[in-house]
Protein backbone atom coordinates (compact mmCIF):
# COMPACT_ATOMS: atom_id res chain seq x y z
CA UNK A 1 0.00 0.00 0.00
CA UNK A 2 2.65 2.28 1.14
CA UNK A 3 4.56 1.76 -2.18
CA UNK A 4 1.46 2.11 -4.10
CA UNK A 5 0.94 5.24 -2.99
CA UNK A 6 4.91 6.87 -3.19
CA UNK A 7 4.66 5.27 -6.71
CA UNK A 8 1.28 7.12 -7.76
CA UNK A 9 2.63 10.44 -5.57
CA UNK A 10 5.97 10.45 -7.83
CA UNK A 11 4.18 10.12 -11.45
CA UNK A 12 0.99 11.88 -10.64
CA UNK A 13 3.17 15.30 -9.10
CA UNK A 14 5.26 14.89 -11.62
CA UNK A 15 2.49 15.04 -14.53
CA UNK A 16 0.85 17.79 -12.41
CA UNK A 17 3.82 20.13 -12.03
CA UNK A 18 5.34 19.21 -14.88
CA UNK A 19 1.60 20.74 -16.78
CA UNK A 20 1.99 23.58 -14.24
CA UNK A 21 5.43 24.22 -15.40
CA UNK A 22 4.50 24.10 -19.00
CA UNK A 23 1.55 25.98 -18.85
CA UNK A 24 -0.38 27.39 -21.60
CA UNK A 25 -3.32 24.93 -23.22
CA UNK A 26 -1.69 21.57 -21.11
CA UNK A 27 -2.23 23.29 -17.71
CA UNK A 28 -5.37 24.08 -18.86
CA UNK A 29 -6.26 20.65 -20.57
CA UNK A 30 -5.21 19.38 -17.32
CA UNK A 31 -7.22 21.10 -15.09
CA UNK A 32 -10.21 20.30 -17.02
CA UNK A 33 -9.19 16.73 -16.88
CA UNK A 34 -9.26 17.42 -12.75
CA UNK A 35 -12.64 19.19 -12.98
CA UNK A 36 -14.54 16.37 -14.78
CA UNK A 37 -13.53 13.69 -13.11
CA UNK A 38 -14.04 15.76 -9.68
CA UNK A 39 -17.40 15.99 -10.39
CA UNK A 40 -17.86 12.11 -12.26
CA UNK A 41 -16.79 11.28 -8.54
CA UNK A 42 -19.61 13.55 -6.70
CA UNK A 43 -21.75 11.80 -8.55
CA UNK A 44 -20.72 8.12 -7.67
CA UNK A 45 -20.13 8.94 -4.20
CA UNK A 46 -24.43 9.52 -3.93
CA UNK A 47 -24.40 6.39 -6.25
CA UNK A 48 -25.66 7.84 -9.39
CA UNK A 49 -25.44 7.27 -13.09
CA UNK A 50 -22.76 9.25 -14.84
CA UNK A 51 -25.44 9.69 -17.65
CA UNK A 52 -28.31 10.52 -16.55
CA UNK A 53 -29.99 13.90 -17.69
CA UNK A 54 -29.06 15.81 -14.28
CA UNK A 55 -25.41 14.43 -14.25
CA UNK A 56 -24.72 15.80 -18.09
CA UNK A 57 -26.28 18.97 -17.33
CA UNK A 58 -23.99 19.36 -14.25
CA UNK A 59 -20.91 18.33 -16.39
CA UNK A 60 -22.23 20.95 -18.95
CA UNK A 61 -21.87 23.71 -16.19
CA UNK A 62 -18.84 22.56 -14.63
CA UNK A 63 -17.43 22.55 -18.16
CA UNK A 64 -19.06 26.10 -19.07
CA UNK A 65 -16.77 27.35 -15.99
CA UNK A 66 -13.67 25.95 -17.91
CA UNK A 67 -14.37 27.30 -21.01
CA UNK A 68 -14.97 30.86 -19.90
CA UNK A 69 -11.67 30.83 -17.89
CA UNK A 70 -9.73 29.33 -20.87
CA UNK A 71 -11.53 31.75 -23.31
CA UNK A 72 -9.94 34.81 -21.26
CA UNK A 73 -6.14 33.95 -21.45
CA UNK A 74 -6.06 32.31 -24.86
CA UNK A 75 -8.15 35.43 -26.15
CA UNK A 76 -5.27 37.80 -25.18
CA UNK A 77 -7.18 40.53 -23.60
CA UNK A 78 -9.30 40.61 -20.23
CA UNK A 79 -12.93 39.80 -20.85
CA UNK A 80 -15.15 41.50 -17.81
CA UNK A 81 -17.99 40.39 -19.76
CA UNK A 82 -17.14 36.61 -19.29
CA UNK A 83 -17.67 37.03 -15.57
CA UNK A 84 -21.36 38.12 -16.93
CA UNK A 85 -21.27 35.29 -18.98
CA UNK A 86 -20.67 32.71 -16.02
CA UNK A 87 -23.65 34.80 -13.65
CA UNK A 88 -26.45 34.07 -16.47
CA UNK A 89 -24.97 30.47 -16.76
CA UNK A 90 -25.31 29.53 -13.07
CA UNK A 91 -28.69 31.42 -13.44
CA UNK A 92 -29.74 28.62 -16.04
CA UNK A 93 -28.21 25.73 -14.92
CA UNK A 94 -29.93 26.30 -11.56
CA UNK A 95 -33.62 26.38 -13.77
CA UNK A 96 -32.56 23.68 -15.28
CA UNK A 97 -32.13 21.26 -12.73
CA UNK A 98 -35.01 22.87 -10.34
CA UNK A 99 -37.27 22.23 -13.49
CA UNK A 100 -35.92 18.52 -14.03
CA UNK A 101 -37.58 18.03 -10.51
CA UNK A 102 -40.11 19.34 -11.13
CA UNK A 103 -40.97 17.65 -14.66
CA UNK A 104 -39.64 14.29 -13.24
CA UNK A 105 -42.12 14.73 -10.42
CA UNK A 106 -39.42 14.41 -7.72
CA UNK A 107 -37.74 11.16 -9.05
CA UNK A 108 -35.46 13.94 -9.17
CA UNK A 109 -35.70 15.80 -5.48
CA UNK A 110 -35.04 19.13 -4.80
CA UNK A 111 -32.11 18.04 -2.55
CA UNK A 112 -30.38 15.87 -5.57
CA UNK A 113 -31.01 18.57 -7.76
CA UNK A 114 -29.53 21.11 -4.97
CA UNK A 115 -26.41 17.95 -5.02
CA UNK A 116 -25.83 18.78 -8.25
CA UNK A 117 -25.81 22.37 -8.16
CA UNK A 118 -23.78 22.78 -5.50
CA UNK A 119 -20.87 20.42 -7.27
CA UNK A 120 -20.81 22.77 -10.53
CA UNK A 121 -19.49 25.07 -7.66
CA UNK A 122 -17.54 23.13 -5.48
CA UNK A 123 -15.49 21.56 -8.82
CA UNK A 124 -15.76 24.19 -11.30
CA UNK A 125 -15.15 27.37 -9.31
CA UNK A 126 -11.69 26.51 -8.22
CA UNK A 127 -10.55 25.06 -11.46
CA UNK A 128 -11.80 28.40 -12.84
CA UNK A 129 -9.39 30.13 -11.30
CA UNK A 130 -6.57 27.52 -11.25
CA UNK A 131 -6.82 28.15 -15.24
CA UNK A 132 -6.47 32.07 -15.03
CA UNK A 133 -4.16 32.12 -12.25
CA UNK A 134 -1.49 29.79 -14.08
CA UNK A 135 -2.54 30.83 -17.87
CA UNK A 136 -3.11 34.72 -17.34
CA UNK A 137 0.41 36.02 -18.32
CA UNK A 138 -0.37 38.71 -15.66
CA UNK A 139 -0.36 36.26 -13.01
CA UNK A 140 1.32 33.13 -14.02
CA UNK A 141 3.67 30.39 -12.87
CA UNK A 142 5.31 32.38 -9.77
CA UNK A 143 1.75 32.88 -8.34
CA UNK A 144 0.69 29.43 -8.62
CA UNK A 145 3.19 28.07 -7.04
CA UNK A 146 2.87 29.83 -4.23
CA UNK A 147 -0.41 28.46 -3.90
CA UNK A 148 0.74 25.46 -4.33
CA UNK A 149 3.43 25.56 -1.82
CA UNK A 150 1.48 27.47 0.94
CA UNK A 151 -1.34 24.26 0.69
CA UNK A 152 1.38 22.23 0.64
CA UNK A 153 3.55 23.20 3.43
CA UNK A 154 -0.10 23.73 5.43
CA UNK A 155 -0.56 19.82 5.42
CA UNK A 156 3.11 18.97 6.03
CA UNK A 157 3.76 20.98 8.98
CA UNK A 158 0.34 20.64 10.19
CA UNK A 159 0.51 17.02 10.25
CA UNK A 160 4.10 17.09 11.97
CA UNK A 161 3.32 19.24 14.64
CA UNK A 162 -0.21 18.17 15.76
CA UNK A 163 1.65 14.51 16.02
CA UNK A 164 4.57 16.55 18.29
CA UNK A 165 2.48 18.53 20.40
CA UNK A 166 -0.22 17.09 19.96
CA UNK A 167 -3.39 18.63 22.31
CA UNK A 168 -6.97 19.09 21.51
CA UNK A 169 -8.78 17.97 18.88
CA UNK A 170 -10.19 20.78 16.16
CA UNK A 171 -13.37 18.73 14.38
CA UNK A 172 -13.23 14.85 15.83
CA UNK A 173 -16.59 14.51 14.52
CA UNK A 174 -15.63 15.44 11.01
CA UNK A 175 -11.80 14.63 11.12
CA UNK A 176 -10.16 13.16 14.48
CA UNK A 177 -7.16 12.74 13.87
CA UNK A 178 -6.62 16.49 13.52
CA UNK A 179 -5.89 18.99 16.42
CA UNK A 180 -5.43 22.36 16.99
CA UNK A 181 -1.87 23.03 17.44
CA UNK A 182 -1.40 20.63 14.38
CA UNK A 183 -4.01 23.59 12.37
CA UNK A 184 -1.82 26.54 13.75
CA UNK A 185 1.34 25.25 13.09
CA UNK A 186 -0.08 25.24 9.56
CA UNK A 187 -0.89 28.54 9.88
CA UNK A 188 2.42 29.36 11.20
CA UNK A 189 4.19 27.88 8.45
CA UNK A 190 2.34 29.09 5.64
CA UNK A 191 2.58 32.72 6.89
CA UNK A 192 6.24 32.04 6.49
CA UNK A 193 5.80 31.34 2.71
CA UNK A 194 4.45 33.75 2.48
CA UNK A 195 7.16 35.93 3.76
CA UNK A 196 9.66 34.36 1.90
CA UNK A 197 8.21 34.69 -1.15
CA UNK A 198 7.76 38.67 -0.90
CA UNK A 199 10.91 39.04 0.14
CA UNK A 200 11.87 36.88 -3.07
CA UNK A 201 9.26 38.87 -5.38
CA UNK A 202 10.10 42.20 -3.74
CA UNK A 203 6.17 42.14 -2.97
CA UNK A 204 4.41 43.87 -0.17
CA UNK A 205 5.79 41.58 3.01
CA UNK A 206 2.05 42.27 5.31
CA UNK A 207 -0.08 41.51 2.20
CA UNK A 208 1.65 38.26 1.39
CA UNK A 209 1.78 36.92 4.65
CA UNK A 210 -1.79 37.55 5.23
CA UNK A 211 -2.68 36.04 1.58
CA UNK A 212 -0.70 33.15 2.72
CA UNK A 213 -2.40 32.70 5.84
CA UNK A 214 -6.39 32.76 4.51
CA UNK A 215 -5.14 30.36 1.74
CA UNK A 216 -3.87 27.98 5.02
CA UNK A 217 -7.23 28.39 6.74
CA UNK A 218 -9.43 27.95 3.40
CA UNK A 219 -7.40 24.97 2.62
CA UNK A 220 -7.69 23.66 5.98
CA UNK A 221 -11.28 24.30 6.16
CA UNK A 222 -11.80 22.23 2.66
CA UNK A 223 -9.93 19.40 3.95
CA UNK A 224 -12.89 19.22 6.44
CA UNK A 225 -15.37 20.05 3.74
CA UNK A 226 -14.62 16.78 1.56
CA UNK A 227 -14.15 14.52 5.02
CA UNK A 228 -17.61 15.82 6.05
CA UNK A 229 -19.21 14.98 2.61
CA UNK A 230 -17.48 11.82 3.18
CA UNK A 231 -18.90 10.49 6.38
CA UNK A 232 -22.15 12.09 5.48
CA UNK A 233 -22.26 9.90 1.91
CA UNK A 234 -20.84 6.82 3.94
CA UNK A 235 -17.55 6.37 1.88
CA UNK A 236 -14.14 5.85 2.46
CA UNK A 237 -12.63 7.93 -0.72
CA UNK A 238 -14.11 10.20 -3.24
CA UNK A 239 -12.54 7.75 -5.82
CA UNK A 240 -10.10 5.10 -6.97
CA UNK A 241 -8.50 6.46 -9.89
CA UNK A 242 -4.85 7.31 -7.71
CA UNK A 243 -4.15 4.34 -6.41
CA UNK A 244 -2.95 4.81 -2.84
CA UNK A 245 -4.50 8.20 -2.36
CA UNK A 246 -8.26 8.08 -3.24
CA UNK A 247 -10.15 9.89 -5.73
CA UNK A 248 -9.23 13.43 -7.38
CA UNK A 249 -11.29 15.23 -4.54
CA UNK A 250 -9.37 13.67 -1.67
CA UNK A 251 -6.45 14.66 -3.50
CA UNK A 252 -7.66 18.37 -4.25
CA UNK A 253 -9.48 19.08 -0.95
CA UNK A 254 -7.23 21.66 0.03
CA UNK A 255 -7.16 23.26 -3.11
CA UNK A 256 -10.96 23.83 -4.12
CA UNK A 257 -11.32 25.87 -1.40
CA UNK A 258 -7.62 27.63 -1.68
CA UNK A 259 -7.93 28.69 -5.50
CA UNK A 260 -10.77 30.63 -5.39
CA UNK A 261 -9.10 32.72 -2.37
CA UNK A 262 -5.69 32.30 -4.00
CA UNK A 263 -6.94 33.66 -7.80
CA UNK A 264 -8.89 36.71 -6.09
CA UNK A 265 -6.42 37.52 -3.50
CA UNK A 266 -3.72 37.97 -5.92
CA UNK A 267 -5.44 39.68 -8.52
CA UNK A 268 -6.29 42.58 -5.99
CA UNK A 269 -2.85 42.72 -4.90
CA UNK A 270 -0.54 42.77 -8.42
CA UNK A 271 -3.21 44.83 -10.09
Amino acid sequence: MLRQRVVTGIIGGALYLGAVWYGGLPSALLFVLLAVVGYSELLLMRGWSRLSAPALVGYMATLMWLVGAIWQPFAGTWMPEVDSLSALWLLLVLFVFLSISVISKNRYTFQDMTYLFAGTLYVGLPFHCAILLRVDGKLGLAYFLFMILTIWTTDTAAYFVGRTLKGPKLWPAISPNKTVSGSLGGVVAAVIVGMIFANVMGLSMGSWMLLAALLSVFGQFGDFVESGLKRALDVKDSGTILPGHGGVLDRFDSFLFAAPIAYYGTMLLVS
